[in-house]
């Protein structure tokens, strides 16, 4: 049963499905566009039909993970109609890919000029999947408590 609870809260798609379902949300149909890209390479965005073009440019994507993975974290790249701002996203116990955010109409120079104020969005989000994780963590525990106190399972 121990097994089951830990399959069930534990895990990369796990852990980016919740994160999805509380970030992907609040941002505006013309605002931010919002996105986790897995080690396969694979974006899940909030509005995928104004990132379309990073599916057709992979050389782009390609680029942007590049740059995270090499150290320039965060990273910015200028893309056409705006710049793309990235980050690992990983928690204690799990490498979540790369989280990116599509600034429509943005230039690298102001996105460099208010990278303080980027970084700390960068650093909620992180803070949020970390959060997220710990949450899950502690679900598997009280389940695993419960389950091997149950007179139904125990009585068997």
């Amino acid at each position: 049963m121990d097994e089951l609870y830990k399959s069930l809260l534990s895990g990369v798609d796990t852990l980016t499905e919740q994160l999805k379902g509380h970030l992907f949300d609040m941002t505006e149909l013309e605002g931010l566009v919002l996105m986790l890209v897995n080690e396969q390479g694979e974006i899940n965005a909030n509005h995928p039909s104004r990132v379309a073009f990073l599916n057709e440019r992979a050389d782009i994507l390609s680029a942007i993970c590049g740059q995270i993975d090499d150290g320039y974290d965060p990273c910015v790249f200028q893309v056409e109609g705006g710049c793309i701002i990235g980050t690992q996203l990983a928690t204690e116990k799990t490498h979540c890919g790369r989280f990116l955010i599509f600034l429509p109409g943005y230039r690298s120079e102001t996105v460099q000029a208010n990278m303080d104020l980027f970084e700390l969005l960068l650093a909620q989000v992180q803070l949020i999947c970390q959060l997220i994780e710990k949450n899950n963590r502690l679900h598997h525990q009280q389940l695993s408590g419960l389950s091997q106190n149950s007179a139904v399972l125990c009585s068997g």
